[in-house]
């Protein structure tokens, strides 16, 4: 899409033109379930790998980061250093870079 924006200096009128470029969305699952029966066991990102300078970032219901990721890789298996994390509502960040 191309953007006009017309302004005015003083008595001088300044023009530039801006293009955006709006590519496919992401697609982001809100749920995961790891409990094995290869149904939503991992945090799915589709889309995420045409960023790969991205970074998620999770986190527990108190503020501390459960996870951390630079390219996402290898998807959330829902761990905490290699141990199950409880039930319950975790908040993301995403930085596509």
């Amino acid at each position: 899409t191309q953007y006009t924006v017309t302004g005015e200096i003083g008595e001088c009128t300044v023009t530039a033109n801006a293009t955006v470029t709006v590519g496919p969305p992401l697609i982001i699952f809100d749920g995961i379930t790891p409990n094995s029966d290869g149904i939503n066991d991992t945090w799915t990102i589709l889309g995420i790998e045409r960023f790969e300078a991205n970074v998620i970032t999770i986190y527990d219901r108190w503020g501390q980061q459960v996870f951390r990721s630079t390219g996402y890789p290898q998807p959330w298996d829902g761990t905490n250093k290699g141990k199950p994390l409880p039930m319950g509502a975790y908040y993301y960040v995403i930085e596509l870079n």
